[in-house]
């Protein structure tokens, strides 16, 4: 078989056998050429095939950076460095919880117009939020505080913005930024130590939890018996109770009365205790007893949260007047009494107490003195006011 070329025409058997070879060459090279060919920007992979590149979602926090900046600086106490944060974070989003904690700043800061703006906000973007009902109470608060409406306003009553930025977010007459006049002057501010929000290195919890740390915060706070200042009310006995001298033991001693009492601070509180004392049995011959009357000062140490538990030390000075029931016959025991030991406060305002107490005195009889010293337990319980 022979074909040409150039003026060589085909020979027609010839040529459609050349035609077939020629179609299976084709068919057999092609996927060798595209398998060998360089990729170009609009091939597409075949169907089925996988990618090899790898894709990581991550959830980015409404606000960006300046939200977590600012959260970081309020759950570390830094409120007036977390304030500038959260102006640039809400600038940006329209997320409620920023507006929220932006106002939870500004009421730590003393800062009330501008708190009530930001609770207003979220209150107006999430009325039924979990945490909106305790919300709508600092909100109440603050406005009774600043004499613009108060708890009587009802869920859905929060006021309408005077403006609302491109970005969709709601803007107040009253910014951050704003000056805000004091609160009043009758009002009684609470110090306190921690922010909302878990410390460094700790889980975050639920708003709730931690609305309730404060509540508990600012009860000890203000509690007489833990951290605060006030009166204290209570009642005490002492029993088991001995007096000795240089003759011996006495028979079984014991004490009841009144404690009134003042706490200045933290630590130290101021006592009265006023009662009746007495050694054997009631009515008997030999049984001795009189007044007492005990002014001393205590020192309280805590050792659980919020001083729930407390080792207590204190002392101070007695008199005790011993007079022999059937005789009329006795004395006046003047001393310094100490005592130590353990008290548990249940809430803001009651408490019990166990300690030793003990002291040493001179026992001024008619004909002479003697040394008389004491020693008991001592148990109380405690109101605080």
């Amino acid at each position: 078989m022979r074909f040409g070329l150039g003026k060589v025409p085909f020979e027609s058997g010839g040529a459609r056998r050349v035609l077939a070879c020629a179609s299976w060459l084709l068919v057999v090279a092609a996927p060798l050429v595209a398998e060998a060919a360089p990729p170009n920007g609009n091939a597409k992979p075949p169907t089925g095939a996988r990618s090899s590149t790898q894709f990581t979602l991550r959830r980015e926090e409404a606000g960006g950076p300046n939200a977590r900046t600012a959260r970081q600086r309020m759950r570390a106490g830094d409120c007036a460095g977390a304030i500038p944060a959260f102006d640039e974070a809400i600038r940006v989003t329209i997320e409620p919880t920023l507006r929220r904690d932006r106002g939870l700043c500004h009421e730590k800061l003393d800062e009330p117009y501008p708190a009530i703006d930001d609770y207003r906000a979220y209150l107006m973007a999430r009325p039924d939020a979990p945490d909106a009902d305790q919300i709508r109470d600092r909100l109440g608060r603050l406005e009774e505080q600043v004499g613009v409406g108060g708890r009587s306003k009802t869920k859905h009553e929060d006021e309408e913005p005077s403006s609302v930025q491109a970005s969709g977010e709601a803007s107040f007459s009253m910014n951050g930024s704003s000056a805000s006049p004091s609160a009043s002057a009758g009002s009684k501010k609470t110090e306190q130590s921690e922010v909302l929000g878990p410390r460094a290195g700790e889980q975050e919890k639920s708003y709730d939890y931690y609305r309730k740390q404060e509540d508990a915060e600012e009860s000890a706070a203000n509690s007489s018996l833990r951290y605060g200042d006030g009166f204290i009310l209570g009642a005490y006995l002492m029993m088991p109770r001995y007096f000795f001298n240089k003759n011996g033991a006495s028979d079984l001693a014991y004490g009841v009365g009144l404690s009134l009492r003042y706490s200045t601070g933290p630590t130290v509180t101021l006592i009265a205790d006023v009662g009746y004392g007495g050694i054997g049995d009631v009515g008997s011959d030999g049984a001795l007893g009189g007044p007492t009357v005990f002014l001393g000062a205590e020192a309280r140490l805590p050792f659980t949260k919020y001083a729930s538990d407390q080792i207590v030390l204190g002392g101070g000075g007695d008199f005790e007047r011993l007079v022999v029931s059937r005789s009329k016959v006795g004395g006046n025991l003047w001393g310094l009494r100490l005592r130590g030991g353990y008290r548990h406060v249940f809430g803001p305002q009651f408490a019990i107490e166990a300690m030793v107490d003990g002291g040493y005195g001179s026992f001024v009889l008619q004909d002479g003195s003697q040394g008389m010293g004491s020693l008991g337990g001592y148990f109380g319980v405690l109101v605080g006011f």
